[in-house]
């Protein structure tokens, strides 16, 4: 298997502000792509867990289950320290879980059927990451799942036989087949895994869509339901639509740099 094409299959997208960024960092009035959420479907609005963007690639043979680790960019570990990067402490932490999920993979059935390739999304937190004073004061260290996918052993076959540059596309096209909101929550609660906390559930016509309103609707949700000994400042939150076609993320430094340099 082409490890660089595993890798570029399986990172996460950018996930765009839910007001368009303008000079320096600072937000317009205008929503993202001009994009709001619809009316009459449910936003669900999850904590945004401020850490590093970590994964752990759960691939399925007739020989059992085999895993990597990776960090946004980079895969980090393969089982058996096939790959050994030393970067942070994504690997070091994350290979406790990754172990523990291919054991209880032999025995319980995953929402996704007849997987070849499970890549589960986390942000690991809490430790040394640059927020770490608001989840923790003694660098305890946690993760929290915000998405997952799979794909068949055709599916991962046909698209690990492309180019690298049409792998890239594929993903930054919004191709990969995440979970959706109901699959996702089995998932995790097969798994025990923890999860990014669903903090509220609101209709789309009730997210502001000015810059005022919607700082008010996020003020709410200032402090972090994730700390690990200390419960700090959130960074703010992820709004998306059930089936994840539109997924906005709200921070309230964004807003607060916004309304500064507006005086």
């Amino acid at each position: 298997m082409d490890l660089n094409k595993l890798n570029s299959l399986t990172k996460y997208p950018s996930i765009l502000t839910y007001h368009s960024l303008g000079d320096r960092g600072r937000l317009t009035e205008a929503l993202s792509e001009s994009r709001g959420f619809p009316e009459a479907e449910d936003v669900y609005v999850y904590e945004k867990v401020d850490g590093e963007n970590s994964r752990i690639l759960l691939l399925r043979n007739e020989e059992g289950i085999d895993y990597l680790i990776g960090s946004r960019e980079e895969l980090l570990y393969a089982k058996g320290d096939r790959i050994g990067n030393p970067y942070g402490n994504i690997a070091a932490f994350l290979r406790p879980l990754a172990e523990e999920l291919c054991a209880a993979l032999l025995s319980v059935s995953l929402p996704a059927g007849d997987w070849a390739l499970t890549v589960i999304y986390q942000e690991s937190y809490g430790g040394k990451t640059k927020a770490a004073k608001n989840y923790t004061a003694n660098q305890t260290q946690g993760s929290r799942v915000f998405d997952v996918f799979s794909l068949n052993a055709g599916e991962l076959e046909s698209l690990l036989s492309l180019p690298q540059e049409k792998i890239a596309a594929w993903r930054e096209h919004g191709q990969q087949p995440f979970y959706s909101e109901e699959r996702r929550m089995d998932f995790v609660h097969t798994l025990h895994l923890a999860y990014a906390p669903l903090l509220a559930r609101v209709r789309g016509a009730d997210v502001p869509r000015t810059l005022e309103g919607t700082f008010s609707f996020l003020k709410p949700f200032g402090q972090t339901q994730v700390g690990l000994d200390t419960a700090g400042r959130s960074e703010g939150v992820i709004a998306r639509t059930a089936d994840r076609k539109l997924i906005r993320k709200i921070r309230f430094e964004d807003y607060e740099r916004t309304f500064r340099a507006q005086g």
